[in-house]
């Protein structure tokens, strides 16, 4: 890929971040972050499954961009007040990896038109502002689409699939289930059947199938069950909500866990408990 093409993503957090540096390595990066947060160039390191450093310019999320590719590495409840700006930074459709499902009601009626989900499933860290610590895992993207295009020259084990609905119900099952547990335990995500959280975890996870459109359930289960078994045998990454609850951030809980009260109400008792639990934490003050 030329070096002349360009990319925005939007969002500075650690996957954000961890994006620029991966791609900086072919593409000219622009990373926007909210108002007030900074511009101008900065050095950015990451370490592990994707490592290197770039220096890349930092922009605001109301600055005026036009890229050959947009990537929306944001948090769900953010998506609202960015989908218009990221539809205008770029001629071509928004790249999203947002966890969560319910993003299309958040994004607007130009979800089906101009947003290409993808999956990612590495585990991203922020030791400080700009150094990134990054754990394995694949970035699963729609088979010949624009994110397929754009990290394919990356360090990403990049998969590309036909069935991205399947695959992102079964990203929200497995992290509606280890997200919210790693949160209330303070565990990293290999350590949690180690503390005997498995009992709930799988109470989680067979509530929550239920959520799931019937048509896609068996697929979605059977590649959340890998998903899932993966994070709690493998993976020793401390899980996003965690990250979020002791920066004292908003949580994605409503978007994960507690999706399930937009489509079943109080017919999963277990899932709102833990639901309840998460909002109750994440408005103690942080550490």
């Amino acid at each position: 890929m030329p070096r002349n093409k360009s990319a925005v993503i939007w969002g500075d957090g650690a996957v954000g971040k961890g994006l620029a540096v991966t791609l900086s390595s072919y593409l000219d990066i622009f990373l926007a972050g909210p108002t007030g947060s900074g511009r101008g160039m900065i050095e950015i390191e990451a370490v592990g499954a994707i490592h290197g450093k770039a220096v890349i310019k930092k922009i605001e999320s109301g600055d005026h961009i036009r890229c050959d590719y947009c990537v929306v590495a944001l948090k769900a409840y953010d998506l609202k007040n960015a989908a218009e700006a990221a539809m205008k930074s770029t001629e071509e459709h928004c790249i999203c990896l947002t966890n969560g499902m319910g993003l299309e009601e958040e994004w607007g009626e130009s979800w089906k038109e101009r947003v290409e989900p993808a999956v990612l499933t590495a585990g991203f860290n922020i030791r400080n502002s700009n150094f990134i610590k990054t754990t394995e895992g694949d970035l699963i993207v729609l088979s010949g689409g624009r994110a397929e295009e754009l990290f394919n020259e990356s360090s990403f084990h990049v998969v590309p699939t036909e069935d991205m609905e399947i695959v992102r119900w079964s990203k929200w099952l497995a992290n509606s289930v280890i997200n919210p547990l790693g949160a209330l335990s303070d565990l990293r995500n290999n350590r949690l059947l180690q503390a005997g959280l498995g009992a709930i975890a799988d109470t989680l996870f067979t509530e929550l199938t239920c959520v799931i459109p019937a048509d896609l359930r068996d697929a979605a289960v059977e590649k959340a069950e890998e998903m899932l078994g993966f994070l709690l045998e493998s993976s020793s990454n401390r899980c996003s909500m965690l990250q979020d609850i002791l920066a004292g951030r908003r949580t994605e809980i409503d978007f994960l866990t507690g999706f399930h009260e937009k489509q079943l109400q109080d017919k999963c008792p277990t899932a709102a408990s833990v639901t309840g639990l998460i909002r109750a934490r994440a408005l103690q003050p942080s550490a």
